[in-house]
């Protein structure tokens, strides 16, 4: 019974169309969210590069001094300063043969770095180093040792006058770039807001396709299942006969139109209904008036044919009496012949007495 009930509410007009229009807007919902999620991640780390790039050049320009100076303890102490501030994971300056000249982390001094590792590969990924290359290619995104991305940046540390004719440097004036400064930012920042972007547009999601379920279910009842419902009550009443019955029209779209037609047919329905009733009617008068002629036609029939019996039955008697009476008329004749106008002889009177005992 519930499994039924289920069925034919599933194969329902109303809730089919509500499910597709809630399964498009959900679907339309979701495409734009996450396309809105993928800006809005896109634009976090670009900003973040913006950020790490404008924190490299500022480093680079904060340390020429004390580079130029080959002042090493203020290089080293300026990046333990800067590396403390929030956000930054590591600052790295090496050379161009990759050794690790200063790290905020006191373990990597003076060791090599893998060129073929994410921070080299970009310029030695050739035979033939590059020395220029643009901000796109400087940029790598890992994983670091706790499980957080990390953003890394280099920035190469370009040859400059300064540099290969101050008398404490020993740079040959051709090489273009002495080293690299390799800044790492931390991700988690932006991950938890693209976290907490991604709860705030789930939410929102939900609370729009909430409101958007309810509309739908709203504007579906109010106009598709409730007029159906009426022309299916409608069309119970009538197959019922009551002719009387109006559907009430509220709308004045394909469904109204067709609740208002329905009323028509009601109302032609009716008048058909009381024309045939009306010639019913008539026939069975005119039957009646036809039933009582043809009583009558008999019944004269049936007076008539008594009133042939009685005739018959009366020539039967009259023939009869007829008979008798035709002999005693002959005889009575006879008798007034033979007496003549002076009555019978004496030889006579016996004959006459014979025929007046015959009669």
């Amino acid at each position: 019974m519930l499994a039924r009930d289920w069925r034919r509410w599933l194969s329902s007009v109303s809730v089919k169309l509500a499910l597709w229009l809630i399964a498009s807007m959900a679907f339309v919902f979701s495409l734009l969210g996450y396309q809105t999620l993928q800006l809005h991640k896109r634009d976090l780390e670009r900003m973040t590069i913006m950020s790490a790039d404008r924190t490299s050049d500022v480093i680079k320009r904060g340390l020429r001094y004390s580079m130029l100076q080959n002042h090493r303890d203020e290089i080293y102490h300026t990046l333990l300063t800067i590396g403390a501030q929030p956000g930054i994971h590591k600052i790295r300056i090496f050379d161009k043969e990759g050794r690790i000249s200063f790290s905020t982390d006191a373990r990597e001094m003076n060791t090599f770095v893998d060129k073929r590792a994410e921070a080299c590969y970009a310029c030695h990924a050739q035979e033939q180093p590059l020395v220029r290359l643009e901000r796109p290619d400087r940029v790598r995104v890992y994983v670091g040792d706790r499980g957080e991305r990390i953003l890394g940046l280099i920035n190469p540390i370009e040859n400059e006058p300064g540099c290969y004719t101050a008398s404490c440097h020993a740079h040959s004036p051709t090489q273009s770039v002495l080293g690299v400064l390799d800044v790492t930012l931390s991700l988690a920042p932006v991950d938890a807001a693209i976290a907490e972007g991604q709860r705030q547009l789930f939410r929102l999601f939900l609370g729009s396709i909430l409101f958007v379920a309810l509309v739908v279910v709203a504007v579906t009842v109010v106009m598709i299942h409730v007029p159906i419902k009426h022309l299916k009550k409608g069309t119970k009443r009538v197959a019922a006969g009551d002719l009387d019955y109006k559907i009430p029209l509220t709308s004045r779209d394909e469904l109204g139109e067709l609740a208002a037609s329905f009323n028509e047919m009601t109302e032609e329905l009716k008048r058909a209904h009381e024309e045939v009733t009306s010639w019913a009617r008539t026939l069975e008068e005119r039957v009646a008036e036809k039933t009582a002629e043809l009583r009558r036609t008999h019944e004269q029939m049936i007076h008539a044919e008594r009133m042939a019996s009685i005739g018959k039955l009366a020539a039967i008697v009259a023939h009869e009496i007829n008979n008798p009476l035709s002999g005693i008329l002959t005889t009575a004749k006879l008798l007034l012949k033979k007496m003549g106008d002076h009555g019978p002889s004496a030889e006579e009177l016996p004959s006459v007495r014979q025929y007046l005992e015959l009669i």
